[in-house]
Formats: C-alpha cells, structure tokens, sequence
C-alpha cells in the first residue's frame, strides 16, 4: 500500500467519522414518556439526543450546538407551540429539519405542518421503526442541503428556446 493511498483512506475515514458524529437530534419534550421512548430508538444508533423541555431550552441549545434534526412536541409547557419553535428555527441560517409530534396527528395537522414548513408529523405514542426511519430521512434531507452541488440546476440562458 503506498502512501497517498494510506493517507487517502485515512481521510475518508474521518470524513465517514465526522459525518456520524454531527448527527445530533434534539428532542423538545418534558419529561416523561416520549423521553424514554426516544431514548430506546436511539439508544443504540449513531446519533447523539439532547433533551430541552421548553422552547427557552430549546432557543438555547439551538444557539450552543450544531443540531441536525429537531423533533417536537405541539404543545410545550412554557406557553409555546411548534409554530414557535418553526418560527425560530427558520430565523437560523441553515436551519435543522422540524418533525412534530402530536396525539392527534391527523390529515388536517399534517397538511398544516408541511406547508408551514416543517418537515413531517409523527403520531404519539411513538412507533420505533417509524420515528428512526423519519429522523434518518430527515437528517438525509439536512445533509443534502449542505451539498448544494447536488440540488443546483443551469439557470436558463438568455435566448434559451420556449422563452417568448
């Protein structure tokens, strides 16, 4: 094995590395039930859960570290909501995807998440294999943004054909 492969590997490893470990989902409950049920999805996975149990907490910990998935509850126990935690949240320059949860997550709800902008709705209590599976799709979607080379698309050119 020659050098620069050695050396090469070594980076891809720690890019691999890397990647794992800015995976950090916060998770905007209060204690209680939805706590313990996240901390067994995630339990055993390569993600790193931080808790807040209000909107204070969560403006706080937003400030303070690099988060890559937001997950909430709809009503939070200082008086705020998940619009205010949306609101918030779409203040910040790259902004972590919003996955709400709620009891009474319906069509009406659903629709209303998504095109506030949020990025999708769970349903409480927790399904394991469906809140891993929309936080794993979510911090995909987080990632893609960051690689703005993926998404760009040519601008059209000025005497492009079909312009009238």
């Amino acid at each position: 094995m020659t050098v620069e492969w050695a050396q090469a590997r070594d980076r891809f490893r720690q890019v691999a590395e890397n990647s794992i470990a800015e995976q950090t989902i916060l998770a905007v409950f209060p204690d209680g039930k939805d706590r313990t049920a996240l901390q067994q999805v995630f339990g055993r996975a390569d993600y790193r859960l931080l808790f807040a149990s209000t909107f204070q907490e969560a403006k706080s910990t937003l400030r303070g570290c690099a988060v890559t998935v937001v997950i909430s509850d709809s009503q939070l126990p200082d008086g705020f909501t998940w619009k205010d935690l949306l609101a918030e949240l779409q203040r910040m320059g790259d902004p972590p995807p919003l996955v709400l949860a709620d009891r009474l997550a319906d069509d009406r709800l659903w629709a209303e998440v998504l095109n506030l902008g949020a990025y999708d709705l769970l349903t409480k209590p927790f399904d394991s294999s469906e809140v891993f599976r929309t936080v794993s799709m979510a911090c995909g979607r987080k990632n893609d943004i960051r690689e703005p080379a993926n998404s760009q698309t040519k601008p059209l050119q000025s005497g492009s054909a079909g312009l009238a």
